[in-house]
């Protein structure tokens, strides 16, 4: 039996999955911001599973991690500094091996494998509060890129240099438009949004050259709403020695990706699957 564990900066959500990969049961609770009530709330909600047998565990942490160790140095919106989750966690079950990862990054494993067949190098962005990335080859996520902060590109933007999240994720669509982006149906709205998206990815596009992006989180929901903007950007100002992307995908499973993508690096890790 597997376990995932998605570890957000507002929620947490905890799954049991099969030998398949079937979530069998889920529970979700606030991610408290003192580290130790979170394990306790994180133990309350792991034994309302009811797990029984053998267990392989991945969880995913927003934030930069040291893999070897398994600490967590810092986090994007929880103020938890160099804490031993991995052991934390594996105490919470009796001892079974724990895996950890950066959220985006199993985010991404999970939407790429469901496209591996067709493609192998797959780009996803989870476009939600801030912006996140992982690149994917072969059905893995590439290890010279694991700790990539894409989001944090440093752009020109309205006369100054800011970070690309700060005026292309959600929170800058909030701040420039009122509004967020499932409320947001005007079309010019959106064109700006994706040219806004469209500057960074261009920037990325050049140094890994995907053959497809995914888009996921809050904002990359409504792909279909900006593609065509960011595939028009892209064809126009990337140089011509650079592969453009084939096409520009939203993800299949948005609100799951990242305990989905627990199970298939779990897999591997613990089963080369």
């Amino acid at each position: 039996m597997y376990v995932g564990i998605d570890i957000g900066g507002t929620k947490t959500l905890v799954a049991k999955l099969s030998d398949k990969g079937k979530i069998l049961d889920s529970r979700h609770f606030p991610s408290n911001h003192d580290y130790q009530a979170f394990l306790k709330d994180l133990d309350e909600n792991l034994r309302q599973l009811e797990l029984e047998g053998s267990l392989l565990c991945c969880a995913g942490v927003p934030g930069l991690l040291d893999r070897e160790a398994g600490t967590v140095h810092a986090l994007g919106n929880l103020p938890w500094h160099d804490k031993p989750i991995r052991d934390d966690i594996s105490k919470l079950l009796g001892g079974a091996p724990v895996t950890i990862e950066n959220d985006s990054r199993l985010a991404g494993l999970s939407e790429a494998r469901l496209i591996m067949d067709k493609y192998n190098d797959i780009l996803f962005m989870t476009v939600s509060t801030g912006i996140g990335g992982a690149f994917i080859q072969k059905g893995r996520i590439a290890s010279a890129l694991r700790d990539t902060e894409m989001g944090k590109i440093p752009l020109l933007h309205d006369g100054e240099y800011i970070q690309w999240e700060e005026f292309a994720g959600g929170r800058g669509v909030v701040k420039r438009f009122n509004q967020r982006a499932d409320e947001i149906t005007d079309p010019a709205v959106w064109r700006v949004i994706g040219e806004n998206i469209a500057y960074g990815l261009g920037a990325v596009c050049s140094i890994i050259q995907p053959e497809v992006i995914i888009l996921g989180g809050s904002v990359g929901a409504h792909a279909d709403k900006f593609s065509g903007t960011i595939l028009e950007f892209l064809s126009e100002h990337l140089h011509p020695v650079v592969r453009r992307p084939a096409d520009i995908l939203a993800a299949k499973r948005p609100d799951e990706a990242v305990i989905y993508g627990c199970y298939d690096l779990a897999k591997q890790v613990y089963n080369d699957g």
